[in-house]
Parts: structure tokens; sequence; C-alpha cells
């Protein structure tokens, strides 16, 4: 079972999302976390289908805006944690969250200039932590086509409405 967005674009109220608990999720991120739309940063939880999201290809339409009740281990992004502002706030992700490395660990630790790695697979134990048994609000963003996003400075990949999320 998963949630449901009803916001502006099923007549509802904008940022309104029907919710179930415990539903298993990938790419997530907690609420409050700041998403670069073209109106702005604003909270995910405020998001809605139609919305204009701003990615690295350029702007994109929102298709679809899940929310998560989640239980569990959740991925803690302290400031600066991926470099200088990266992320500009305490970030949370769920740990199967796409995170776009652009910087030395990209290189280092895949050969590449750039690199997408789960955020679980980040955790270092001083800037980037694993919450155990935490109890939050996950929203998951949807579109046409797979994109990458910014969320409070940090790259995160979305999926593609339909597309089936495996956790690794």
């Amino acid at each position: 079972m998963s949630d449901v967005t009803i916001g502006r674009d099923a007549g509802g109220t904008p940022g309104a999302h029907q919710q179930v608990q415990d539903d298993p999720f990938g790419t997530a991120v907690a609420q409050g976390a700041a998403v670069m739309t073209l109106d702005g940063l604003l909270p995910v939880e405020y998001l809605s289908p139609g919305d204009r999201i701003v990615t690295r290809s350029g702007a994109a339409r929102l298709r679809a805006v899940q929310m998560h009740l989640a239980q569990g281990p959740l991925i803690r992004l302290a400031p600066g944690g991926l470099g200088h502002e990266l992320p500009v706030h305490v970030l949370f992700l769920s740990p199967e969250t796409q995170v776009l490395l652009r910087d030395w660990r990209a290189e280092v630790l895949y050969g590449s200039a750039q690199a997408m790695v789960q955020a679980g697979r980040l955790i270092d134990g001083d800037y980037i932590t694993q919450v155990p048994g935490e109890r939050a609000r996950l929203f998951t963003l949807e579109f046409d086509v797979p994109q990458v996003i910014y969320v409070d400075n940090v790259e995160i990949g979305c999926g593609a409405v339909g597309m089936a999320t495996a956790a690794a």
C-alpha cells in the first residue's frame, strides 16, 4: 500500500497527503527539508503534484508526492557533512536515498568524477550517522523521468512515476 497525494491536481489543498504507516520506501527525505523550486526553497511537505522543481537538467513538473510514516533507521547528514554548505541544515534521509557525489569521494571510492550512492553507504560516524528507531514523516517525490533535485543544497536522485523502488 502506498500514500497518495491529494493536492492541487486532485482538487484538494496544496500539500495535503494521505498517509499510510510503515510503508516500505526508497528515496525519501524527512519533513522540513528544503527543496529548490522555481518559486524558491519550499519545505518538502508543502509540495504538490504540478509544482515546478529545479533539477540538474532544468525545471521539471512534480508528478506525485508520497508521504510515509517511518519507524527505523534514518541517515543524518550534519551541516557541511558532504562539503561546504552541503547540506545547509541537518538533513534526514532514508538509507536508500540516492545522493549524487561530485567530490573526492566519488573519485576515490568509485573511480569517477561523480557517483550516485545510497545515503546509508556514506556513514562515516562523524558527519553522516545512522539514527536508529527514529519515527519520522518521509516524503518521496516522483517525476515523469528520473531526476536529480536539490534538497538543502544536496543533490538527491528521484524516480519516475510508477518506477519500482527496491531496497538494496
